[in-house]
């Protein structure tokens, strides 16, 4: 039987299966039992049943097209990344001072009012500024990521370039001389 066939005699079979409906029977057994068949028993009842609820399916209308903005999504820039920092560095100030740079190509365009804005962990720091490079004071031990992102004169962001991560080192009172430093023996004492 070849294909076209087949999808015929299917079609047709499941269009003949939905125009019979099954009836229900109700019946009373011996122990009082009301019992609800498909198959008629010796005192069964046909059982008149109300029609199906049937909602209808929901009417979709087509996405509307995103609106075109003023700028393209990245206003010309194909690069933006943190030139320093260089991912995984290793740090050691004091004072937690880190130096940020960042690189970009084209030139910042601060004509159209862009600017840079520097995060730390995901929170900006300062204001916005113009300037490649910054310097993020006080920054805890530990690693840290950093981060920088061109907005525009409203404050939108128009492209943010990829974390990179760095681990500072700073001095603790609990390792004044850093940790693996020899521990001077201690003063003998007067007798």
């Amino acid at each position: 039987m070849n294909k076209v066939a087949f999808t015929l005699l299917a079609a047709s079979l499941l269009s003949g299966i939905n125009s019979v409906q099954a009836a229900v029977y109700k019946s009373v057994d011996a122990q009082g039992n009301v019992v609800y068949t498909d198959e008629p028993t010796g005192n069964g009842k046909p059982v008149d049943l109300p029609p199906l609820s049937t909602i209808p399916p929901p009417k979709y209308s087509p996405a509307s097209p995103p609106e075109k903005s003023a700028t393209p999504a990245t206003a010309g820039y194909t690069e933006l990344r943190i030139a320093s920092p260089e991912p995984d560095a290793t740090l050691r100030d004091n004072t937690g001072d880190v130096p940020v740079s960042a690189a970009i190509e084209p030139a910042l365009n601060v004509a159209a009012g862009h600017r840079f804005q520097y995060y730390l962990d995901g929170q900006t720091q300062g204001e916005s500024t113009t300037s490649a490079r910054i310097v993020i004071t006080n920054v805890d031990r530990g690693t840290h990521n950093v981060s920088v992102a061109v907005v525009d004169g409203e404050g939108k962001e128009v492209m943010r370039s990829a974390a990179v991560p760095f681990h500072l080192h700073r001095q603790s009172i609990n390792f004044p001389r850093g940790p693996g430093a020899p521990t001077p023996a201690p003063a003998p004492r007067a007798r």
